[in-house]
């Protein structure tokens, strides 16, 4: 009963002394960690460059542009549901969740849970590879309002449930179902023209694989950095 306590208590303070991020106009965020009102629909439209580490590619392909679409809906009670597109023929990555987030006074924090499927092919040169598999992101993040500028600071950790890869119509992969690593999102979102806001953001992964490097067909499991910039328009 007293380990019980000493569990419980703190939790039901935690409970009272926070509270659901208000319904708000936050047109202007999207990684900040604010529920918008319920049915508000917010959006964003940019690039991400993602470079690979050299013990993965060759130095011409170490770096990989792709197109970014993210969008969040508002619910009810400080739930969002969020989803991402990461575009580009070679790899693709479709990512969908939820987020509840909270004001903490100072800071508002939010928790979430995205479900990421991706794919990709390299058909193309004689090549006849393709690649898809299923990721989870779990995440928490904490973010700072001054005025019309927001820093938000994200944490996630890298679940692979699947990863499966065929060149021609043999198997070359089947794995999953483990931690591959940890990563952190550092994202500034501020007015950018008249009343247009930005983002813009770094995003360092710590891991054994990742989604962007399936074609390299790399074996060893040995935990690299790979460095994602971003940058987007908030519709």
């Amino acid at each position: 009963m007293k380990l019980l306590r000493s569990i419980l208590l703190p939790g039901l303070l935690l409970l009272i002394g926070v509270r659901s991020t208000p319904a708000q106009s936050a047109e202007e965020w999207l990684y900040f960690p604010a529920a918008g009102a319920a049915g508000e629909l917010r959006g964003a439209v940019g690039l991400r460059m993602l470079t690979l580490p050299q013990d993965v590619v060759e130095e011409e392909i170490n770096k990989a542009p792709s197109l970014d679409v993210r969008g969040t809906l508002g619910l009810s009670h400080g739930v969002d549901l969020t989803g991402e597109a990461i575009l580009q023929y070679v790899t693709n990555q479709f990512r969908l969740g939820a987020r509840w987030s909270c004001d903490l006074g100072v800071v508002s924090a939010a928790a979430g849970y995205d479900v990421a499927l991706w794919f990709g092919f390299v058909d193309f040169e004689g090549f006849d590879n393709r690649a898809n598999g299923w990721t989870h992101y779990p995440y928490i993040s904490v973010g700072r309002r001054t005025g019309d500028i927001g820093v938000t600071v994200r944490g996630e950790a890298i679940w692979l449930q699947a990863v499966r890869s065929f060149a021609g119509d043999n198997e070359v992969r089947n794995t999953g179902n483990r931690l591959a690593g940890l990563a952190a999102t550092a994202i500034l979102e501020q007015p950018f023209w008249k009343n247009t806001h930005a983002l813009l953001g770094v995003r360092l992964a710590w891991t054994d694989f990742h989604y962007q490097s399936w074609f390299a067909f790399s074996t060893f499991k040995r935990k690299l950095l790979y460095s994602e910039l971003i940058f987007g328009i908030l519709l």
